[in-house]
């Protein structure tokens, strides 16, 4: 066996991985074991993902602020581009490493190794391509699809980031394989917007040019990689050393990961291809709104991120030990977590939105905001769901799960060319809306029919009583007429987030969702 060691200099979010592992042997029953698991790596990856959020929301702000939206418009085109073909460019092998790999390691470390091999070379490859090909296409995206020349050169400095990108994301994927969640925070979750965020303070004192925060960008990813590989070869010692000789899995890898590349680039092209939409039929400075209210809109949705993070691998391990009872009790009880956190940032978005996107990106972009309320109505869809795609993608029915997703994408495509044209942002987010809901609730019925699991059951009655609770406060503090939009948000949120919270309390948490509170709170303030 093969034991990761550990790198305390870097121990700035998590506390060492004895104490972690002394609570989860400390638990009773392996049940016990695996929430206690779910709610250590669930904790880390979202105090991580926080800290990476806040900093991409950060960047974005700044550069809306910075130059305004017709500018940052072209920029949102870019990072659209960038951020469809990290997706693309991975191939699913982000998902293939862990569902392998997750078998083999620690005990076939030969195999493992194969496995982390070949997903790496491939990610890294294909993004060498996608890379090229926008490089060469630039022009010609520029000039016909946008009708802007002043969009090639921020799209040929993109292409440069594809290889580093792709990489870094199975990279990442590899070191979540060890169930320890804060490497890939390290890297990428937290890491990389973060120091994506100082690069375009610091090229923008420079430079003053949005050339320079698209060159923050690029060398965020390759930073972030670079750090990646050292984790994987801190955790995974035989990857990079001459012994043992890698069992490549071949076929079987791609196999599995092409469909689950395919469903991937289906339900990324849903959620931002309506951004294309807006460039192409409306303005530059609607795609700017735009991009700043649909970012806006999936900043509660890191929560569902954050546990998919830790339950995707135990989805896999579970599964192959045919542990279905364990799984689907860790397929309800993370549902409630995640759904509990996000309610309340949900109900502060579409009881003040106009409030919301005048403070944090400027009134000029407060047009967006029924945009923004059909946008995070999706996203409540998506985290009240929970982790469907990952059930049916870890138990190898990701065929299914592309089927859903092409669907949709159909459907969104449809819905995007008869609607952005007359009705502009409300219409690309109401296409995007119908298409993400229905991708989660059809996969809902997937996983209840073939896998026979299901996430609710009674102990969603507190949380039913505490929303309802909730919204009646919000629906009295609308009553009182708040001028300032600081001050609508701020008290909003606190009614939001008070009447939520307390009403759970004083219900009486559930064991697991102490467990989850406690282990939160110590990694948010260790």
């Amino acid at each position: 066996m093969i034991e990761p060691e550990i790198i305390e200099e870097l121990d700035i979010i998590q506390p060492p991985a004895s104490i972690e592992q002394q609570a989860i042997q400390s638990a009773s029953t392996p049940l016990e074991q695996d929430i206690t698991k779910l709610a250590s790596g669930a904790s880390v990856t979202f105090a991580g993902r926080v800290v990476g959020s806040g900093s991409q929301v950060l960047t974005q702000v700044a550069l809306a602020r910075l130059f305004g939206p017709q500018v940052y418009g072209l920029y949102a085109i870019g990072w659209t581009l960038l951020r469809m073909g990290e997706v693309a460019g991975t191939l699913g092998l982000d998902n293939g490493v862990i569902h392998f790999a997750s078998r083999y390691w620690p005990g076939d470390p030969a195999r493992a190794k194969g496995v982390l091999l070949q997903a790496l070379a491939g990610a890294f490859s294909s993004g060498v391509l996608l890379g090229w090909l926008l490089f060469v296409l630039a022009p010609w995206l520029a000039d016909q699809v946008f009708q802007n020349p002043d969009l090639t050169p921020i799209l040929q400095l993109f292409a440069f980031a594809f290889p580093f990108m792709t990489g870094l994301k199975v990279a990442a994927a590899s070191t979540r394989v060890s169930q320890r969640m804060r490497f890939a925070v390290y890297a990428e979750d937290a890491g990389r917007p973060t120091l994506n965020l100082i690069l375009v303070v610091v090229f923008y004192a420079l430079s003053k040019s949005i050339i320079g925060a698209v060159a923050a960008a690029v060398l965020s990813f390759v930073f972030a990689l670079v750090l990646s590989l050292y984790f994987v070869h801190r955790l995974f010692p035989m990857t990079f050393a001459a012994q043992p000789k890698p069992i490549y899995s071949g076929k079987e890898l791609w196999a599995f990961s092409l469909p689950t590349a395919l469903a991937a680039i289906f339900g990324l092209f849903i959620t931002w291809v309506d951004r294309l939409f807006v460039g192409y039929f409306r303005s530059e400075t609607e795609v700017g709104i735009y991009q700043a209210v649909a970012q806006f809109s999936v900043v509660f949705a890191l929560t569902l991120s954050a546990v998919n993070a830790i339950f995707a691998p135990m989805i896999a391990n579970l599964y192959h030990q045919g542990q279905l009872a364990r799984l689907n009790e860790l397929f309800k009880i993370s549902t409630k977590w995640v759904l509990y956190l996000s309610l309340p940032i949900f109900l502060v978005l579409v009881f003040a939105p106009v409030a919301a996107i005048t403070v944090i990106f400027g009134s000029q972009y407060a047009s967006g905001s029924q945009a923004l309320v059909l946008l995070a109505i999706a996203q409540l869809v998506n985290v009240g769901t929970g982790s469907v795609g990952y059930l049916l993608v870890m138990t190898g029915r990701q065929r299914i799960w592309l089927v859903i997703t092409g669907s949709m994408l159909a459907v969104s495509l449809l819905l995007n060319v008869a609607l952005v044209p007359q009705f502009g942002l409300n219409g690309a987010a109401l296409s995007s809306a119908i298409a993400v809901s229905s991708i989660f609730l059809f996969g809902l019925l997937a996983v209840r029919r073939k896998l026979g699991l299901w996430p609710y059951d009674r102990r969603y009655r507190k949380g039913l009583l505490a929303a309802a609770l909730t919204i009646g406060a919000l629906v009295v503090l609308q009553q009182l007429l708040i001028d300032s939009a600081f001050l609508q948000l701020l008290a909003t949120g606190l009614v939001s987030v008070g009447v939520f919270g307390s009403t759970l309390i004083l219900l009486g948490l559930d064991q697991e969702d102490k467990e989850f509170v406690r282990l939160l709170r110590r990694r948010l303030h260790p």
